[in-house]
């Protein structure tokens, strides 16, 4: 069968699952070709973290569908985050959704060997050393900041039980790979390219190693031993987890083992935050982000969730004060997506939907102004990075 494998995931993440689609098809006497036209099944990767990445998604499956005779099989997020957006004809779609994507693979591709045995210890090489440089000089490709570092997926799944998390609802058990078996990628990895910067892949970061009898901190202070010039960039490293291993980040960032954190904080008001289940206060993100202010660590970037039922103008302007106080360089600003099965859809006090549109303006315009980068439903950043996901 002739294979035609698109991926349409926000996050770095999700490549290691690409990877290991690809290499179960070709293991299993597929042709993986690079046009849909060519196509007898067209693998989609599909993305519903927010509500402009899972509308692109299924714009993309009804282009596929539209377009091309092939089967589609639809994968990735999409599946348990809106399972009531998918209404198309089963004669043509096969859904295979991420927590039992091995059954419904291996019945899809009739293989010999099943995706089970292609769990893939999942690095990248960097891409660029400035994304923004080389989208300008390579019109149409896709760039993000994680492309200027080595990669490796430490971890998939999460633990927190945050309320409005759709990206939960699809993710599989929590599981942390072997400390040994990073070693090893990451070892050559870096003596491969002679690239010593990487950025640590997860869902939830600072969870590394509860499963396996190990924890977060042991894991840098191993994979610092591959070299001396390492330093490593935190993806998705909950507020919670900084506060567990204060000590040992306090010496990482004095030690220039650090040179970005991802620190999502979603809101900067604690009455939203104890409805969010996110496990810390307003003041804890003060404290957490005045230390790296006082410690002169500028390189650090957060996630906020606008409209998240029950959030007044006094606790959106809370929000405003904590990210001009401290200034991120990035913030990742999404509007609150109602997920049908996750806790929050049954909160009262619903934001109404012009409101959080204003209020995203406000904050794009306001951190515009402010120079902080920010990428918001509807933003121009936002939109060239769909539209180069798109591209076939």
């Amino acid at each position: 069968m002739k294979v035609y494998i698109k991926g349409l995931n926000a996050c770095a993440m999700r490549r290691e699952k690409l990877v290991q689609y690809r290499e179960f098809l070709a293991a299993n006497d597929h042709t993986l070709v690079e046009s849909p036209e060519v196509s007898d099944a067209i693998l989609l990767w599909t993305c519903a973290f927010r509500a402009d990445h899972r509308d692109s998604s299924l714009e993309q499956i009804r282009y596929y569908l539209d377009n091309y005779n092939a089967k589609v099989v639809v994968t990735g997020c999409l599946p348990d985050i809106a399972p009531e957006s998918i209404d198309f004809n089963p004669d043509r779609v096969v859904v295979a959704n991420w927590k039992e994507d091995i059954k419904k693979l291996d019945d899809a591709f009739l293989p010999g060997r099943s995706l089970a045995t292609f769990r893939v210890v999942y690095t990248e090489e960097r891409l660029c050393e400035d994304a923004a440089l080389y989208r300008r000089s390579n019109p149409g490709k896709d760039a993000t900041f994680h492309d200027q570092f080595n990669k490796i997926l430490v971890s998939e799944g999460c633990n927190f039980k945050c309320s409005y998390c759709s990206e939960r609802l699809a993710f599989p058990l929590y599981r942390s790979i072997p400390l040994e078996e990073l070693y090893a990628e990451c070892l050559k990895k870096c003596h491969e390219t002679g690239v010593y910067d990487v950025i640590l892949l997860a869902d939830s970061l600072g969870q590394y190693g509860n499963d396996i009898g190990t924890d977060f901190p042991s894991l840098i202070r191993k994979l610092a031993t591959v070299h001396p010039n390492m330093r490593f960039a935190f993806n998705n490293l909950h507020l919670s987890s900084f506060l567990e291993f204060i000590g040992e980040m306090k010496s990482f960032i004095a030690d220039g083992l650090i040179k970005h954190l991802n620190l999502p904080i979603q809101s900067g008001s604690d009455k939203i935050l104890r409805r969010m289940n996110r496990l810390y206060t307003k003041g804890d993100v003060e404290m957490v982000f005045g230390l790296l202010n006082s410690l002169g660590f500028k390189a650090f970037d957060t996630h906020i969730l606008v409209g998240f039922p029950g959030e007044t103008e006094a606790d959106f302007d809370e929000t405003l004060d904590i990210l001009t106080r401290y200034r991120p360089q990035y913030a990742l600003v999404s509007k609150y997506m109602e997920s049908l099965n996750a806790p929050s859809a049954k909160l009262s006090d619903k934001v109404d939907d012009e409101t959080v549109w204003r209020r995203l303006r406000r904050i794009e315009n306001l951190l515009s102004d402010a120079g902080i980068i920010c990428n918001c439903d509807g933003s121009e950043l936002s939109t060239n990075r769909i539209a180069r996901l798109k591209q076939v």
